[in-house]
């Protein structure tokens, strides 16, 4: 709580009200009642329950005092703290309560209500002590502070958007033209880079996802040319065709400009860093791999990107 602690807060604030009571049960509501004053519940429906005669004399107040707190309050109360009896329910209960026979309802109230009616009472001294133990009991509780989220980044592609954006600019300052190619290589690169960072930060794991281009550049430290006959484009489908046991998984990526679909393999897998260091090796080390796909079928199902 950040408020001072005192009684008017309980008897002003009905939010203050409910939000003592929350953690506390039936059988905690009955002990800090009976630190007051002893208070007996006669145990009906499985659970305890006063009338309102014995909440009267339990307070030291009048019958009619209780009534009337209840009309101006009743609202308030939840189904768990105060009932009205009526039908079967009465007649299973009147034994148990002592209600007159000539009752035709009986409102009755369990530990958690009478502890609201302590926090509404004003004159009365037992109502004030059970107040007082309710604040000790608030007050005890230790605060705590939910945890701090980390700021949201911005999209991949809104950051790399504005990076590439800030090239554009550097080179019409300066007088030059980007080379697109190596435009899109610096955009490959980039994103790939910021895609693994965004998963370190934001989703802490020693699960690393590459594209097979990237990992033959930063891992091998092959060159992987976007024409010729060695050109990324064979490279993906090279391991895809030779070496479909390395996985299928892809990931969303940006490509020429565009958010598509890459396959990506678990390089923190040794397994599968061997199979792709094998796949790559041989990839380079084949005259005409264009060929060799060819000649294995790989050509007839539609292209997919290759990162």
């Amino acid at each position: 709580m950040t408020l001072p602690l005192n009684q008017s807060l309980l008897l002003e604030s009905k939010s203050f009200r409910t939000e003592a009571i929350t953690n506390f049960s039936d059988d905690k509501a009955l002990e800090i009642l009976t630190k007051a004053k002893a208070i007996i519940f006669a145990v009906w429906g499985g659970s305890g329950w006063a009338t309102t005669a014995q909440i009267a004399e339990y307070f030291g107040v009048t019958e009619s005092s209780v009534r009337e707190l209840f009309r101006v309050n009743g609202a308030e109360f939840r189904a768990l703290e105060t009932k009205t009896l009526t039908g079967k329910d009465l007649r299973d209960a009147r034994q148990t309560l002592c209600l007159p026979s000539r009752t035709s309802q009986a409102r009755v109230f369990s530990a958690l209500g009478t502890l609201r009616i302590a926090m509404l009472l004003t004159e009365s001294e037992i109502a004030a002590q059970v107040r007082t133990i309710i604040l000790d009991l608030v007050a005890a509780i230790p605060t705590t502070q939910p945890p701090q989220q980390p700021p949201a980044l911005p999209p991949v592609e809104q950051r790399l958007h504005t990076l590439v954006l800030a090239m554009k600019t550097l080179a019409e300052l300066t007088g030059g033209r980007l080379n697109p190619y190596m435009e899109q290589q610096f955009k490959d690169y980039a994103g790939n880079l910021l895609a693994e960072h965004n998963r370190k930060m934001l989703a802490p794991t020693d699960e690393r996802w590459l594209g097979v281009v990237n990992f033959a550049e930063s891992e091998l430290g092959k060159k992987v040319p976007i024409s010729g006959s060695h050109y990324r484009g064979h490279l993906g489908t090279w391991v895809r065709t030779f070496y479909p046991q390395l996985g299928d998984r892809q990931e969303d990526r940006l490509v020429n400009g565009t958010q598509q679909p890459v396959y990506v393999y678990a390089c923190h897998d040794p397994i599968v860093v061997a199979g792709l260091t094998k796949a790559i090796e041989e990839f380079f080390a084949h005259p005409s791999p264009g060929a060799a796909l060819k000649q294995a079928g790989a050509f007839s199902k539609k292209a997919v990107v290759t990162a």
